[in-house]
């Protein structure tokens, strides 16, 4: 098995480049994955008030998406300055200030209390993350008991949504990849997370068409 390392981009030192090219990729390819997801989040885990942190927000979409149908207070986590200020004017925009808080923060350290969350989520960054094993014992301690946690990468279970959110990326991830698409690259994460998690109480994860995903019920 290689190491979890190999794969590793440092995110907080990711060029201005790279963060402007995710803010067009996050507003013209990821806005409806957002929307199916946080439907898909709040219908299966009935979780719809309290509080929710999303972990790498990035451009802050997912969870805005998780606001604008719940209840819940969500904290958008972002390690990236320059992401922040984007999720920022993004909330403004959305009219969510209050609901969404931006918060500068590392998976590896979340600036959060144990017991905190009532739900924590994770779209897409958790390729970016130095020590997967450390970061998702992060994520459990700061979930309250009976929360959940819902990690991982994929475009949900809408067909339509996924197959168009594929077409569109999947050129670019070809080439971030070196070559390898993107059902291949999770495939590969899914054996380094069965690795990573086999000994870990309270994760199941999932592997199918909507992509990637570790579930966390903290009991």
């Amino acid at each position: 098995m290689k190491n979890e390392n190999e794969d590793y981009m440092d995110w907080k030192n990711v060029s201005s480049e790279h963060i402007n090219h995710f803010k067009e990729t996050a507003e013209n390819i990821f806005a409806p994955v957002y929307r199916v997801l946080a439907r898909q989040v709040i219908e299966d885990y009935g979780i719809t008030k309290g509080v929710c942190v999303d972990i790498g927000s990035g451009t802050g979409g997912f969870a805005c998406e998780i606001a604008k149908i719940s209840n819940l207070k969500v904290y958008a986590v972002d390690i990236k300055e320059e992401m922040l200020e984007i999720m920022k004017e993004k909330i403004e925009k959305e009219k969510l200030a209050g609901r969404v808080i931006p918060r500068s923060g590392d998976v590896h350290n979340i600036p959060f209390n144990s017991n905190f969350a009532d739900l924590v989520v994770s779209r897409g960054s958790f390729h970016f993350w130095r020590d997967k094993k450390k970061a998702f014992s992060e994520i459990h301690r700061v979930l309250k008991i009976g929360g959940v946690g819902f990690i991982g990468g994929g475009f949900g279970r809408d067909e339509k949504v996924r197959k168009e959110a594929m077409r569109l990326h999947e050129e670019t991830y070809r080439g971030v990849h070196g070559g390898r698409n993107f059902h291949e690259n999770l495939k590969a994460r899914y054996m380094e997370l069965k690795e990573i998690l086999k000994d870990m109480q309270d994760f199941k994860i999932t592997f199918d068409e909507s992509g990637l995903w570790v579930e966390i019920k903290k009991t």
